[in-house]
């Protein structure tokens, strides 16, 4: 745009804006981003050339949310009800343990666990590494003891289950906007020309 001015023929013009429109799309094209496409259908450049601005801006949108999500194979950005669900399953484990005969020390350690882990469930993202060790925590501290924590087990594994599903979900969508991963082809060795010698490696240098 600064190379366009009121003072410039509107050829140049015409072809800054094709060549702009040419380079972008044909680094979208070889980088795997979609979305990206030279526009060559409009009445004008300048339409071809606003309709291209509005595709790359939307793509850029999509690129700038991923990077700032922090999304990682070992976290997952949890949805809103997936958390309302998890929640209940707390409460319910809570009051599960207030109920139990369990001795104070143990009633307090889960308690204290159950916390630890609703403070992690309610960051951006959930880091799996720190949940699921709490949650295991909690099923050794509840394993083999009264029947008033029969459901804990089961408390635990929907958890696990609906943290699952959300990170199932997350990594399709990321898979869809991203697509599947570019296959680098490996140059093969380059061979030396005809009459020429090879070059001798460091182990065939004789001193």
């Amino acid at each position: 745009m600064e190379m366009i001015s009121h003072e410039t023929p509107q050829t140049y013009d015409s072809l800054l804006r094709t060549q702009y429109m040419t380079i972008v799309a044909a680094t979208a094209e070889e980088l795997g981003i979609d979305g990206v496409r030279y526009i060559n259908n409009f009445d004008s450049i300048d339409d071809d050339l606003r309709e291209f601005i509005r595709q790359a801006a939307g793509v850029t949108a999509k690129i700038r949310l991923r990077s700032s999500s922090g999304r990682d194979a070992l976290s997952v950005r949890l949805g809103n009800r997936t958390k309302a669900l998890i929640e209940n399953e707390l409460t319910r484990l809570k009051a599960s343990v207030a109920d139990s005969n369990l001795s104070e020390d143990k009633k307090l350690r889960l308690l204290e666990k159950i916390e630890e882990f609703r403070d992690e469930l309610h960051k951006e993202r959930l880091r799996f590494g720190v949940s699921l060790a709490v949650l295991a925590s909690i099923g050794a501290i509840v394993g083999g003891t009264t029947a008033f924590l029969a459901e804990a087990p089961q408390a635990i594994a929907t958890i696990t289950h609906l943290i699952g599903v959300d990170k199932d979900r997350e990594d399709a969508e990321a898979l869809r906007l991203e697509g599947p991963p570019q296959t680098k082809l490996i140059a093969a060795p380059s061979l030396p020309s005809k009459g020429s010698r090879p070059v001798p490696t460091d182990e065939e240098i004789p001193f």
